[in-house]
């Protein structure tokens, strides 16, 4: 079997200051106001948001440096953050802080056509990338070689890849392409795998099947999307065709879920 080449895992964040616009905001803390200053810290870091000061996905704050900055108590200032939080606004990144969130506010991805995940992020305003954790060739086990419509002597490209939108950890993904469309040990991974299939085997992407559920993020995927395990996550199924319906890609994945979403639009049948 071959193994194509691995793109190491970087750290995906390394911030140690506030954005200026949070510092600006921050001064308009008056501790002689008798509003709390909780409700001053909430309303100061909520205006730098709905604002749009900082985007999407962007480093916001640690506590830490909010404390620094600041001087409040850290209970004063996980107070407001949380709240923040929990009206998705903000969400946390283990070991990193919290980010301006990149579903905010009750944004949903609505899906009426078919396109890759680097088209909807795209059409959000945000910068898809893609984290290569391996690729080679494999015999596909019984499950795979079903989606594909293959026997399972057969081979398969597999890929493991970490999706982000501005560089935050989206969706963990493993990738199953047949390799009688063509494929070899040669080629370099794309972001988007319908780029890479039509533009280098000349296929026609048409229609999927596309199959969602509630989970639980154990802890190995959970570190690759830069959160605690055990969170709840989506889980993805899909099977992509070709325009004669062959199936050209399998994969299953897991979002986190409290970036990514689905909106369907429903008729009632007359």
């Amino acid at each position: 079997m071959q193994n194509f080449h691995i793109k190491e895992d970087a750290n995906y964040f390394d911030h140690k200051m506030l954005a200026e616009p949070i510092k600006r905001s921050l001064q308009t803390i008056n501790r002689n106001n008798p509003l709390p200053l909780y409700q001053q810290l909430y309303d100061s870091l909520y205006k730098v948001i709905v604002n749009k000061e900082l985007e999407p996905g962007s480093f916001f704050a640690t506590e830490s440096l909010l404390q620094e900055e600041t001087q409040m108590s850290r209970a004063t200032i996980r107070k407001a953050l949380e709240e923040l939080v929990r009206q998705k606004y903000l969400m946390r990144i283990t070991g990193k802080g919290t980010f301006i969130s990149i579903s905010y506010p009750e944004s949903h991805i609505v899906l009426p056509n078919l396109k890759s995940l680097s088209q909807e992020l795209e059409e959000k305003g945000m910068t898809p990338g893609s984290t290569l954790l391996q690729a080679k060739i494999i015999e596909p086990t019984e499950e795979v070689a079903q989606k594909l419509d293959i026997d399972m002597s057969d081979q398969v490209l597999f890929i493991e890849r970490i999706r982000s939108g501005n560089d935050i950890p989206i969706l963990y993904v493993c990738g199953y392409i047949p390799l009688n469309i063509g494929i070899t040990e040669d080629f370099n991974i794309p972001g988007s795998l319908y780029f890479f299939i039509e533009q280098e085997f000349g296929k026609v992407i048409r229609s999927a099947t596309h199959t969602i559920n509630a989970t639980i993020i154990n802890a190995e995927v959970a570190k690759h999307l830069g959160i605690s395990k055990n969170s709840a996550g989506l889980s993805m199924e899909r099977v992509t065709y070709d325009n004669y319906g062959l199936p050209v890609l399998y994969e299953t994945g897991v979002f986190r879920n409290d970036l990514y979403s689905y909106t369907f639009s429903m008729e009632r049948d007359e």
